[in-house]
């Protein structure tokens, strides 16, 4: 497919972390054209014949009016995709593909980390962070830690966090994004079933010493290179990445061995491969 013809669309770049990753930089890296924050198909220009959808601002129905001018791509990012008018499917992880699969042709290409250099955090210190929306910050107790709210933070500024990090906490609290109560305990699990593994994969190419819930992603992506532990268990593992220099250092190691799989160009490839089979 002529890489011309194919438009990233997005909701908002700047606030939306998974946005940037999934529709900014990707289509910057393969000199696709992206736009956002667009509510109606008659914005969008009539030169392109694909489009890849990334939590767009979409009007109801205005979905169905790009089908009818090629071929819909919707990257299942947080929540369950449109059933109708995609003709293909984007999942981060395996357990993504199979909870999705009978939707259509789902396609498993992961998230790339934003350490476009692959320079490790220089920091020897071992102060542990959590970063993310403050709406799945988790209760940690038992250890002080530095937050990190993205929700307003540019990527430069979150690389600039992620680089000061010395231990990563990857868990999230059971609020989910809804608001009926009979619902938020199915949705609580949906969201960590089709979690990305963002943080992790941000880990990864830091060089980051990780604490991480145990949760399908996290196992997907950081076998070896992360500790998996539940929540009330957090500060004593903690503790001993603090003191215990060998297990820090290994699993740094094995984070900067793995991080490669996961840069951005070896996460474009996969899109070009994609898009060129597709008539």
């Amino acid at each position: 497919m002529d890489l011309r013809k194919v438009l990233f669309l997005g909701g908002d770049g700047l606030r939306l972390a998974s946005v940037q990753v999934r529709c900014v930089d990707i289509a910057r890296r393969l000199k696709c054209d992206y736009l956002l924050n667009k509510h109606y198909a008659y914005e969008i220009p009539d030169k392109y014949s694909a489009f890849v959808c990334v939590k767009p601002y979409l009007l109801p129905g205005e979905l169905a009016e790009l089908a009818k001018r090629g071929i819909v791509i919707w990257d299942i990012i947080d929540a369950s995709p449109p059933k109708e008018h995609a003709s293909l499917y984007l999942a981060s992880t395996r357990i993504t593909q199979e909870i999705f699969h009978s939707y259509g042709r789902t396609v498993v290409i992961p998230h790339h980390h934003c350490n476009f250099s692959s320079v490790p955090n220089p920091s020897n210190l071992r102060r542990p962070a959590w970063i993310g929306s403050s709406h799945w910050l988790p209760q940690l107790t038992g250890i002080k830690f530095d937050y990190y709210e993205t929700n307003q933070m540019s990527q430069k500024l979150v690389v600039h966090a992620l680089r000061k990090i010395g231990i990563a906490l990857n868990f999230r609290n059971n609020r989910p994004c809804i608001f009926h109560p009979k619902q938020q305990k199915n949705m609580h699990r949906l969201h960590a079933s089709i979690n990305s593994g963002i943080k992790l994969i941000n880990c990864l190419g830091f060089g980051t010493p990780s604490i991480s819930a145990d949760e399908p992603a996290y196992h997907e992506i950081g076998e070896n290179c992360t500790i998996f532990t539940n929540i009330k268990k957090c500060a004593s593992w903690v503790r001993a990445l603090q003191n215990d220099n060998d297990l820090y250092s290994e699993l740094r190691l094995r984070c900067l061995q793995k991080s490669e799989k996961y840069h951005l160009n070896a996460i474009a490839e996969k899109y070009i491969k994609l898009l060129n089979s597709l008539k």
